[in-house]
């Protein structure tokens, strides 16, 4: 199997992580939050992650418009300069390295960042988990992922390293990335305005360089795929290698397939060439 894209710049050695917490970055050793504050108490934040290459982002202006329809949808008071000001300062901090920055806002008015190094195996296996998946927050990308952290947890009990979402037969998306599958050389993905699912910024990426379509698979289409990828912030364009499906039968996939491993390479070229500016000094 052909290393990915990046796993040359994966060997580098990151720097140690940082947070940005009151209006200042710190080592997250010394970064906290008030108990009192209903972000930690309640989950009731919403936040985002990007990718940050060379000390830059990616598809800033998309992931801080999603986060602003996250704050609306729960009617959360974002405040916007606090967000971008707590972006700049951790990736000025950073300096010229990849890694990715998450930026949470919470209820009781408080921003905390966190930037550092992120890492991802050359292709991942999946289970698939059957819940309930349609909320009040559907779609929302909110602090509250108990449901996704349970999801997680029994996917990897089954000897899986990622859950696959499925609700009544329909494929949904992953805990945190969104599903792509692929057939006859076309490639689709899970519809957000037709399933309760986040709208995902990394496959609005992905549509620059490849026509996705948006469609309603169910299971059987699933085991039907050529090829599976996931698509998300932090994990552009990881291959899967199988399916683990809810009846016991386990689908087995090339990974990465040539349409996937074409996408790599296009990804990443189109990633690199769309980096947002450098904060100011």
């Amino acid at each position: 199997m052909q290393p990915s894209p990046r796993a040359h710049r994966q060997a580098a050695t990151p720097p140690e992580p940082l947070a940005w917490a009151d209006g200042r970055v710190v080592p997250v050793a010394e970064a906290t939050v008030p108990l009192t504050d209903d972000g930690f108490l309640r989950g009731d934040a919403v936040f985002e992650a990007m990718l940050v290459r060379d000390g830059r982002t990616h598809a800033r202006d998309l992931h801080l418009a999603r986060m602003s329809r996250s704050a609306g949808a729960v009617q959360l008071p974002l405040p916007e300069a606090e967000v971008a000001r707590a972006i700049d300062d951790l990736l000025r901090a950073w300096g010229a390295h990849d890694g990715s920055i998450k930026v949470i806002a919470t209820r009781g008015g408080l921003v905390r960042g966190l930037i550092g190094s992120v890492h991802w195996p050359e292709t991942v296996g999946l289970q698939v988990i059957e819940l309930p998946w349609r909320t009040a927050l559907s779609g929302v990308k909110t602090l509250s992922y108990a449901a996704n952290q349970w999801a997680l947890r029994q996917a990897r009990m089954a000897g899986a390293d990622d859950a696959l979402l499925v609700d009544d037969h329909l494929v949904h998306e992953l805990p945190t990335g969104a599903v792509v599958l692929v057939h006859d050389g076309n490639c689709s993905t899970p519809d957000p305005d037709r399933l309760p699912i986040l709208s995902s910024v990394s496959v609005e990426v992905l549509r620059r360089i490849v026509d996705v379509a948006p469609t309603t698979p169910d299971l059987a289409e699933l085991a039907r795929a050529d090829e599976v990828f996931i698509v998300s912030a932090t994990r552009p364009c990881l291959p899967v290698h199988a399916v683990q499906l809810s009846d016991g039968k386990r689908l087995e996939l090339t990974a990465p397939g040539p349409v996937t491993a074409a996408l790599q390479v296009r990804l990443e070229e189109q990633l690199l060439a769309t980096l947002d500016p450098a904060p100011a000094d």
